[in-house]
């Protein structure tokens, strides 16, 4: 057995994030707050669907690239000397990605693309790495690798075209990269990811998408000065950002983390919610404190925010909780949805949106908590 073999198996079900991931994440940071800052182009009070349209297609790509490395690592990393100069390569790309993340689809499109399928190929070399070093493995590592390849390389055929075409080529490469991990599920499940290591690095990632929200409201005070209203709206902001960690961490802590097997893609893939709504959550609150938006428009980036993340969240409820459990938590996402949507019907101003769903966010998570508890501790004294 090699030296990268011996380090692999040294009770990888229990291996934590390395210093090379955490440092890869730190890079990642630019890129995630480049995207998010997309939901920031208003006009005339109004920001138009096509910024959604491009927001979504800027996160995925962002979401993907990073979970292709965090998936590698959790099966394979041996965090060797080659290792880590693939990784600062794929740092290095990640940089140039975050440089041509722009609404501008068309002056920065190749950068884009070429960083990103640079991002790709490092990841593709990996696997092809991996199927040499553990050859008893390679069913899935060459698998990966050449489904990414082809990936790949439909995204790439996109330089010969213009217009629309281009557009499809490349995001069809990436549906066929985010589709063959599902369709080989059953192979994937024989060298399964660590169930602490995979929801933890899928943690850490979250908590940079809270730390945009708070950043947004941190930036949002250096175009407008402290009032009694801003400080309210930002004292909301901040609150709501609290909850939702609340919401998101307890779950995490208390039925994800070390409880996942085989494939893990009910947390890969649900995340991609997750993090669209805390960047949306971002633009909030950015736009609660600075009331840029017109109404409407606040509450359709409200629903499209919090609804995202709610939904996300109860579909990993759904999967990881006994139905007993699960059944109480969805009704209090019901709850809160419907209340939700009577807030946004019958509310007549940015801030009274903004009390309303910060009191909703509290109760939201309070009653989440205390329903697991009340409930876990029914079915321990019942067994």
């Amino acid at each position: 057995m090699n030296d990268l073999q011996v380090t692999l198996e040294k009770d990888s079900s229990h291996r934590t994030a390395t210093w090379i991931e955490l440092f890869f994440d730190l890079i990642f940071v630019v890129a995630i707050a480049k995207a998010a800052h997309v939901l920031l182009h208003s006009h005339d009070g109004h920001i138009e669907n096509i910024i959604y349209l491009k927001y979504l297609l800027i996160m995925i790509p962002l979401w993907w690239a990073w979970t292709g490395c965090t998936l590698y690592s959790s099966r394979f990393d041996c965090d060797d000397v080659i290792q880590r100069l693939m990784s600062f390569a794929q740092m290095f790309c990640v940089v140039v990605l975050a440089v041509n993340i722009n609404t501008d689809f068309d002056t920065y499109y190749r950068g884009f693309l070429i960083s990103y399928v640079s991002i790709r190929f490092f990841t593709v070399l990996m696997y092809l790495r991996a199927s040499f070093s553990f050859p008893e493995k390679k069913h899935v590592s060459n698998y990966l690798a050449l489904s990414f390849s082809i990936g790949i390389i439909i995204s790439l055929t996109s330089l010969f075209f213009d217009g629309l075409l281009r557009y499809l080529l490349l995001y069809a490469g990436i549906a066929f990269d985010i589709a063959m991990p599902l369709l080989g599920s059953k192979r994937l499940k024989t060298v399964p990811v660590s169930s602490h290591h995979l929801p933890e690095r899928f943690g850490l990632l979250t908590i940079i998408l809270f730390g945009e929200a708070i950043l947004s409201l941190a930036n949002s005070f250096e175009k407008l000065s402290w009032s009694l209203l801003s400080t309210s709206m930002a004292t909301c902001g901040f609150i709501i950002t609290c909850s939702f960690w609340w919401l998101y961490f307890d779950n995490m802590q208390r039925k994800i983390l070390g409880n996942i097997f085989g494939h893990g893609q009910s947390i890969i893939y649900s995340h991609i919610f997750i993090y669209v709504g805390l960047g949306g959550l971002a633009a909030m609150i950015y736009f609660a404190v600075i009331p840029e938006l017109t109404l409407f428009e606040y509450k359709k980036l409200v629903a499209f925010s919090i609804v995202s993340f709610v939904i996300a969240l109860q579909f990993l409820h759904f999967i990881f909780y006994v139905k007993t459990i699960r059944n109480r938590l969805l009704i209090n996402s019901v709850i809160f949805n419907a209340a939700l949507v009577v807030l946004l019907y019958f509310g007549t101003s940015i801030s009274l949106v903004m009390f309303g769903l910060t009191f909703l966010s509290i109760i939201y998570a309070a009653t989440d908590n205390y329903t697991y508890k009340t409930l876990y501790q029914t079915i321990n004294t019942t067994d």
